[in-house]
């Protein structure tokens, strides 16, 4: 196995170099030397790469062999390192893929990654983007509002700051001599930085009520982050966006005040009604890093595609929940449990389908499906598995045995249109349990 070499370096906020990134396909492995590892003479390997099983470590000699599981994303190694863990074969659009599956996008606090900027449109995103601003308003609390001081110019009997002789002598030429035009400068928050940040928090509220993903939780937070802007900013106004976006390509905020540049960035970002990209990097946003359970979810995004699109007769249920049965007829454990158990309502019959984050099924897949039908009594099973670009898709025949056929399904995350992927995957199972 060849040692593997850094794909790029991951650049900080202030644009200086953060660390090495290392990339690799799911369920791959590289090897890196265990002196690159080293700082001052330790191995310093974050504890929450093994207890979570975001990577696999295996020491071999002075070398440290990984491997990539389920997860997708930048995971951090240690304190210098990353490994960008993509998807085994292309997607895309994850962001499609989340949308229906309905999960939400996981991120490790702390670790940061740069995106690119889209105009695609995506709940998922959306929440994960709420998340970001919530952490990144964080230090506003913490470190105060900025305000700015305003001239504030008035004509007066009890004059403060700096007498206006021009503007008082018209008024004395009148005979208004106990009055006088004065001019002072006073502290205010009601200013563009702090509009735009409660007009974005302001805009998400609203955006999160038409969200299928409705994370109860962010809500209240978000409202609660609302609730903590002082009433004295008032709403958003027409050039306050304009006004922010040249603050932060000057940097024109006060040194003390650095910590409003990522909440104005990203607010900026919502009030553009923006989203970035997950599947490749950019130079546009600086957002925490995504990690998802990449075969947790293509379980869950066919299993809802065949929801979406059940016809009248039949019904779509989970094997790990409500659609699980005792595996032997005489035994209440172990369980059996199929990803997806298709069922026609009018005749009990079923279909059994397992679904595979692999390039073809293997003879424990096999294995597995035969013995899922039988006990399901069933004589269609269908192993589900991703399609590599420009193999073949769509169902075929693995073999029969005792009357039991077992096929398998090659659906290609990659193509452009994946509204058609999806209706062809579902008319097909349908149809098969509709023949059977």
């Amino acid at each position: 196995m060849a040692l593997s070499h850094p794909s790029l370096i991951i650049a900080s906020a202030d644009g200086r170099s953060s660390g090495i990134v290392y990339t690799i396909e799911s369920r791959k492995s590289l090897e890196l030397n265990l002196s690159d590892l080293l700082i001052n003479g330790r191995l310093e390997i974050f504890p929450h790469v093994e207890e979570k099983g975001l990577l696999f470590l295996n020491f071999k000699r002075k070398r440290l062999v990984l491997s990539a599981g389920a997860y997708v994303g930048l995971i951090p190694l240690t304190p210098h390192i990353s490994i960008d863990v993509r998807p085994k074969m292309p997607v895309s659009s994850l962001a499609r893929v989340l949308d229906t599956a309905r999960r939400p996008l996981a991120s490790i606090s702390g670790v940061d990654r740069l995106y690119r900027t889209t105009d695609s449109n995506s709940d998922s995103i959306a929440e994960f983007l709420a998340e970001n601003f919530l952490t990144a308003l964080m230090p506003v609390w913490s470190g105060g509002l900025h305000k700015e001081y305003l001239r504030k110019s008035e004509i007066t009997s009890y004059p403060s700051g700096r007498i206006d002789f021009t503007g008082t002598l018209p008024l004395w030429s009148r005979g208004q001599f106990h009055r006088v035009k004065s001019e002072s400068f006073h502290q205010n928050i009601d200013i563009p930085p702090n509009r735009v940040l409660k007009g974005a928090l302001h805009f998400l509220l609203r955006r999160m009520g038409s969200l299928k993903l409705k994370d109860r939780d962010l809500i209240r937070r978000m409202n609660d982050a609302f609730m903590e802007m002082p009433a004295v900013i008032g709403p958003i106004q027409s050039n306050d966006y304009q006004v922010t976006e040249g603050l932060l390509k000057r940097q024109l905020l006060p040194a003390n005040r650095s910590y409003y540049f990522r909440p104005l960035e990203i607010a900026l970002l919502i009030l553009a009604n923006k989203s970035v990209a997950l599947e490749e990097h950019g130079h546009d946003v600086i957002l925490e890093t995504f990690i998802l359970n990449f075969e947790e979810l293509f379980e869950e995004y066919l299993r809802r595609i065949l929801m979406r699109q059940t016809p009248q007769g039949m019904a779509v249920r989970n094997g790990n929940l409500e659609g699980r049965k005792p595996l032997f007829d005489d035994q209440k454990a172990p369980p059996a449990q199929p990803d997806i158990v298709l069922v026609a309502t009018s005749t009990g019959q079923k279909l059994v389908a397992e679904v595979k984050y692999k390039e073809k099924p293997d003879r424990q897949d096999i294995n597995q499906a035969i013995t899922y039908a039988l006990s399901y009594n069933t004589s269609q099973a269908v192993l589900v598995h991703q399609s590599k670009p420009g193999s073949k898709t769509g169902l075929s025949l693995i073999g029969t045995i005792r009357g039991i056929r077992i096929s398998a399904y090659g659906f290609d995350l990659s193509v452009s249109d994946l509204t058609a992927e999806e209706n062809a995957f579902a008319k097909c199972l349908f149809s098969v349990i509709s023949e059977s």
